[in-house]
């Protein structure tokens, strides 16, 4: 077995989100993977044990709990997989596969020359529910600690929704980066909340410029706040595809106002009348373990 943190979703040489990524030997047991994911303390690890040179079967852990899917844990297992020859690739888009819980999903490891640029990462076919109105709203608005009327774009009609593209988070738009950066919200309520509608936590965004800005909240499964997440990207991308708002392609800068700016790109393309999105990013090693 070896492992190594890495942080995922870099923007420039700052930023990025922290996973442990062991790739294993032989399978371990949930037990031993919780241990190990506690010891480490990041919000999500990857365990990660290989088939064949295609195909790789994918675990994730928090400190607290298996979860069936992470982003930025995805990121980083494959960045590392490139790094350390398990996948190869010469000026290509390599194709590979992450066996998880949520099924087999599709894996873009983009080399420059010999060299891992970075990764991109299929999700599940986004689901829409329905969005957030009146004293719905309302307790949503509450729990972030702002009033009603801040809820929203600026520029564009959208509610709170919750969306999913292999977990369910709720989607929350707010109407300026001033107001995203300021928010003090009350962790007790979102994991409240959380609960009763059964998602992983809150994605909160805005759009400014032209640029899309984010903040994540999932403390009911131990996260308080994270600098970049896979997955709610991607179902954020989802909502505003389907809303006509962006075309095909966002960039997102999430951590800002907690001083880790990370980048996370999310492309979406309709397929047969089916969303295809994909969310990718760099990744580079913080640490690596003997």
């Amino acid at each position: 077995m070896q492992g190594a943190i890495l942080k995922s979703f870099t923007y420039g040489d700052s930023g990025g989100n922290g996973a442990g990524v062991f790739l294993l030997d032989k399978e371990l047991t949930s037990e031993e993977k919780q241990q190990i994911a506690a010891d480490i303390g990041l919000s999500e690890t990857a365990f990660v044990l290989a088939e064949d040179e295609n195909n790789y079967n994918v675990s994730f852990y928090t400190p607290l709990c298996e979860v069936d899917l992470c982003g930025h844990a995805t990121i980083a297992a494959f960045f590392y997989l490139g790094l350390t020859g398990y996948i190869k690739g010469f000026n290509e888009i390599k194709k590979v596969y992450q066996h998880t819980k949520l099924g087999k999903l599709e894996i873009d490891a983009v080399f420059k020359g010999s060299t891992i640029d970075y990764v991109l990462m299929q999700q599940q076919t986004p689901k829409i529910y329905d969005e957030f109105n009146g004293e719905d709203l309302s307790e949503i608005a509450k729990s972030i600690n702002t009033a009603v009327e801040n809820v929203g774009l600026k520029d564009f009609t959208i509610k709170p929704a919750i969306v999913s593209t292999g977990l369910k988070d709720i989607i929350i738009p707010v109407k300026s980066r001033d107001i995203l950066n300021k928010l003090n919200v009350n962790m007790d309520l979102i994991n409240e909340l959380s609960h009763i509608y059964d998602v992983v936590g809150y994605h909160v965004y805005t759009i400014e410029n032209n640029q899309v800005f984010a903040r994540n909240f999932a403390p009911r499964v131990g996260i308080d706040e994270e600098c970049a997440t896979g997955t709610s990207n991607g179902a954020l991308g989802c909502l505003l595809y389907s809303k006509s708002i962006i075309s095909d392609e966002i960039s997102v800068i999430q951590g800002e106002s907690m001083n880790e700016s990370s980048q996370i790109y999310v492309k979406v393309e309709n397929i047969n009348n089916t969303l295809d999105v994909r969310v990718g990013g760099k990744a580079s090693i913080v640490n690596l373990f003997e």
